[in-house]
């Protein structure tokens, strides 16, 4: 069934691909690109896709600190807006909100129902920490994704992997920190199929966007130089550049039981994403 969309935050990374996938599905998709704080229209949708918000990569999170305030008053704005004119919302939250022991705790998938008020790792978190709570209060159905670390063609280099990548284009086998934190690495294409899953289901529900697998810093930066050059090199740390979280993998339990699944390798995502940047 086709359903009338709007997804703010469409020229960001997740927000243009979502628009394509959907797009690609029949659906009647508008593209929102401008500030949700002055110009969300008067009309009624289907569903929207939030993906507004200020992010950055990891420096970016840390050097910022009104970044949850923004986040909070875009949030709070578009809520506002979609309780009245949108009969859903599919929200991308983060696996950043969960509490900071569960970030710090190495092989421990984080459970949906272990979401709480315990203190998140950055201000980031926080921010969506606050918007799940604000969501709870709509009057409509509420789709809340907590997706772990999403990668693909066209993602900024503000990200980790992208900037793995161009490093080992150059000639260098490096990651941030000590190179043993841990993420769940999601491929774009996985994540959409659950988008547009979602967009069909009509109960509120919150659900992880995971693998369930963790994968350090230090093997991924082996995976991607062995693709680009065809050899593995010992891997160098930059300890002067920010650890970020210890491990953060998500239990994939509840995606089963919902019949949804990420299941691409991250060798065949690193390749796609080495093939479009030598584009």
């Amino acid at each position: 069934m086709c359903m009338k969309v709007l997804i703010t935050g469409a020229d960001g990374f997740l927000g243009s691909n979502t628009a394509r996938y959907l797009k690609e599905k029949g659906h009647d998709v508008t593209s929102f690109t401008q500030d949700v704080r002055r110009n969300l229209p008067y009309e009624r949708f289907d569903c929207l896709y939030h993906f507004a918000a200020f992010v950055g990569g990891r420096k970016g999170i840390d050097n910022n600190k009104w970044l949850i305030t923004e986040n909070i008053e875009i949030d709070r704005i578009t809520f506002k807006w979609a309780d009245e004119f949108c009969k859903k919302i599919i929200y991308p939250s983060s696996c950043a909100a969960y509490p900071t022991y569960l970030q710090e705790a190495p092989n421990t998938p984080m459970h949906e129902e272990q979401f709480g008020n315990s203190k998140t790792f950055d201000l980031y978190g926080l921010a969506k920490l606050v918007a799940e709570s604000m969501l709870r209060t709509l009057d409509i159905p509420v789709h809340v994704m907590r997706p772990f670390s999403i990668y693909g063609p066209g993602q900024s280099m503000d990200y980790p992997l992208p900037a793995i990548i161009e490093r080992a284009k150059e000639g260098e086998c490096s990651v941030w920190g000590s190179g043993t934190q841990t993420r769940d690495w999601v491929y774009i294409d996985d994540a959409l199929k659950i988008f547009e899953y979602l967009l069909h289901k009509e109960e509120s529900t919150t659900v992880n966007i995971a693998s369930g697998k963790a994968i350090t810093f230090k093997e991924v930066a082996e995976i991607v130089y062995k693709l680009v050059h065809g050899v593995t090199i010992p891997v160098k740390t930059q300890t002067n550049e920010p650890e970020g979280a210890g491990h953060r993998v998500g239990s994939t339990e509840r995606m089963g039981s919902l019949g949804i699944s990420c299941d691409t390798p991250l060798e065949y995502g690193v390749r796609k994403m080495i093939q479009w940047s030598q584009e």
